[in-house]
């Protein structure tokens, strides 16, 4: 289950999405920092190349987990999304397809 994958705030649901990513780690608990909620301001008021980064970390440790899934190509396009988005808008629904596809994988 991802946490906050309903939230209204796009933050939370990052957070959610990049906390499973890392094994449902705690805030903070990933190898990277990159895990929290905080993070976020990286995407506002336009994604900056370290908020991007940090996306793209989530998404491919995702690629990884899910790599024997159907899947998988479809977590690797949104990972090359990342590179191109020019708005938070953009981040927001990359952010908000990778939680549809894991819970799709997560049979949720």
């Amino acid at each position: 289950m991802i946490m906050f994958a309903d939230d209204f705030d796009p933050a939370m649901r990052y957070e959610g999405l990049a906390r499973k990513a890392f094994d449902d780690c705690g805030k903070y608990g990933d190898p990277f920092g990159i895990t929290a909620q905080d993070k976020y301001i990286r995407f506002v008021p336009e994604p900056t190349i370290e908020g991007k980064a940090m996306l793209s970390k989530v998404f491919t440790k995702l690629v990884i987990d899910y790599k024997d899934t159907e899947y998988k190509d479809a977590l690797r396009e949104l990972e090359e999304k990342i590179w191109e988005a020019k708005t938070q808008e953009e981040i927001i629904d990359i952010i908000d397809k990778g939680i549809k596809i894991v819970q799709k994988i997560e049979g949720e």
